[in-house]
């Protein structure tokens, strides 16, 4: 049995618990939106519980990622420079989310005497990062529930991904 316990951050759509466009007046603001962090929340409490019951580490894993770093590539209307401006403030802003949230676990694992590493990943395929890392094998797999999509049959999210490729259980808080 591994020693280790799996945690997988970062992994909820944009629109739901990350960075999205908010339309204010004349202009439209990149915002972070946290309504979506009570999945993650309770994914970090669980996995924290477990492993201190069972004397076992938790390996964090934030997967680093935005849906407007499409819409940053593929905005007509916008010239180059302005492109490039976008995409390294949506950049700035997931990286500036990542280190608060992982300096929040960190103080978090040391209160309640749980070894933590944390490794943070920028990928566009959250699913099949998340699948690669679960298969260097743990002993149990946390992870934040995802919002049910509206055609799932064109896009599986990440917990499908990992029951239909890894065998290791599945906690979904």
């Amino acid at each position: 049995m591994a020693e280790k316990v799996l945690l997988l951050l970062g992994i909820a759509d944009a629109e739901e618990a990350g960075i999205y466009i908010k339309k204010e007046s004349h202009r439209r603001d990149v915002r972070v939106k946290g309504e979506g962090r009570q999945h993650e929340e309770n994914a970090v409490e669980e996995a924290f519980n477990y492993a201190r019951s069972k004397s076992k580490s938790v390996v964090a894993v934030q997967v680093l990622y935005s849906d407007l770093y499409h819409y940053g590539h593929t905005d007509l209307l916008l010239p180059g420079p302005g492109k490039k401006r976008f995409l390294l403030y949506v950049r700035d802003e997931v990286l500036k989310q990542a280190m608060g949230r992982e300096k929040a676990l960190r103080e978090r694992a040391r209160r309640q005497g749980i070894a933590l590493e944390v490794r943070s990943v920028e990928s566009q395929d959250p699913a099949s990062t998340a699948v690669e890392e679960a298969k260097k094998g743990y002993d149990a797999i946390f992870l934040p529930k995802e919002r049910k999509r509206r055609f799932p049959l064109l896009k599986r999210n990440v917990e499908q991904q990992l029951r239909k490729q890894v065998l290791t259980p599945i906690i979904s808080c």
